[in-house]
């Protein structure tokens, strides 16, 4: 079981690439990155996601913890979304799937194990589970939807490619 914050959900959607995590991996979210990605209902990646509610192959927490999320939102200046799924991995001892910065130096300081939509996309490529072309493909998608650096853009594209 993993669990995923907003961005990484909202990324993952849009790329395609959700259904096939959620193929083989449970995904737990929190209700306040329930409530951010479905903002834009008329969004695909909100109809996406919400379908994928429905349907069971994502689930909402019902761990809850507003005091403690807020103090984390504080410290160290992450949306509700990122805090409140920072904190249920925390508690839950799951890995987190962010590509929000802030959140990602929060998860290195408290301890907490993280993946990102472009590692989602190269353990699908090196499982066997896309192709190269459609690795590629969906790569392109999160260098435009994404706020990736180049150097992380390049270096994944070499692992695709290898």
């Amino acid at each position: 079981m993993i669990v995923l914050d907003t961005s990484t959900l909202i990324l993952l959607a849009k790329s395609d690439l959700l259904n096939l995590l959620a193929e083989r991996t449970p995904i737990e979210i929190p209700q306040e990155v329930q409530r951010e990605a479905l903002a834009r209902r008329e969004l695909y990646d909100a109809k996406m996601i919400e379908g994928m509610l429905r349907g069971g192959r994502i689930r909402i927490s019902k761990y809850r913890r507003p005091d403690r999320s807020k103090q984390i939102q504080v410290d160290f200046g992450l949306e509700a979304g990122e805090a409140a799924a920072l904190l249920l991995a925390k508690e839950a001892q799951l890995p987190l799937g962010t590509d929000d910065g802030p959140a990602i130096k929060a998860a290195k300081i408290i301890g907490v194990p993280f993946f990102t939509a472009i590692h989602v996309l190269l353990v699908l490529h090196e499982r066997g589970r896309i192709s190269t072309d459609v690795a590629l493909a969906k790569l392109e998608i999160l260098q435009k939807v994404g706020r990736y650096n180049v150097e992380i853009l390049e270096d994944a594209r070499r692992k695709i490619e290898k």
